[in-house]
């Protein structure tokens, strides 16, 4: 398990996970993705740029670990899974995900979860590669990437899974920018200094308006797809 940190430039929260290895995700990371953004709310940042480590942005979920869990514990992750990428995808202030390498799966996901994607340069892959693995996409999954993909693109990186390139994701607008790991991070402030100009309680009715319907829909499919889902991780 490895615990989301906070620093604070200003008026932009940094919000980074470093296991010192691929940044997999189990329920405690989700779980504590969730207490990290109310602690940013209340704390008054107006942005937020989310992170990983050097390497690996999230390479998705534990699959060492999975394959111990009984299917009551894989359901509970799915779930948490779910209710943390909603949560940040409804979160009240602008976030800009600084992809610091590998997004896959749930690590795509959190991406595809923020306002901005910022990509470090490099052999990295970003995706939804769960088809490509025999598991599903889940709703809350195929709606995150309906706000953040192109509908052209959807067939291509949803239902086939397709993973790309930072430059790959530069080219279909999936990325607004792609900077050498170095610079990323700058990058990225600046882009949330921008965004937190936008903070403030237009936004944030606004945001609920454009993602509150798809996030509430989604909410809603959670319980009939989790057996399934869960059944097949592993």
């Amino acid at each position: 398990m490895a615990d989301w940190k906070i620093e604070r430039e200003g008026d932009v929260a940094i919000v980074s996970l470093d296991d010192g290895k691929a940044n997999a995700l189990l329920v405690p990371e989700f779980q504590g993705l969730e207490k990290t953004l109310d602690e940013v709310e209340k704390a008054g940042a107006l942005s937020v740029v989310l992170t990983g480590r050097p390497g690996f942005f999230s390479a998705g979920l534990n699959l060492k670990v999975l394959g111990t869990m009984n299917l009551d514990q894989k359901k509970e992750l799915v779930a948490a899974m779910g209710s943390a990428v909603l949560k940040l995808f409804t979160f009240s202030r602008p976030v800009v995900a600084a992809v610091s390498g590998h997004a896959l799966g749930g690590g795509a996901m959190l991406a595809l979860a923020s306002d901005i994607r910022i990509i470090a340069d490099g052999a990295f892959r970003f995706g939804l590669n769960e088809v490509q693995v025999g598991l599903f996409v889940p709703s809350y999954a195929i709606e995150l990437a309906r706000s953040a993909i192109s509908a052209s693109r959807l067939t291509d990186l949803v239902m086939h899974g397709r993973v790309v390139t930072p430059m790959e994701a530069l080219n279909m607008h999936i990325a607004e920018a792609v900077h050498s790991p170095e610079a990323l991070r700058t990058a990225a402030m600046m882009r949330a200094r921008e965004l937190a100009k936008l903070a403030g309680t237009g936004y944030s009715i606004t945001k609920k308006l454009v993602r509150g319907p798809s996030a509430e829909l989604a909410r809603a499919k959670i319980p009939g797809e989790l057996e399934t889902l869960a059944s097949m991780l592993g």
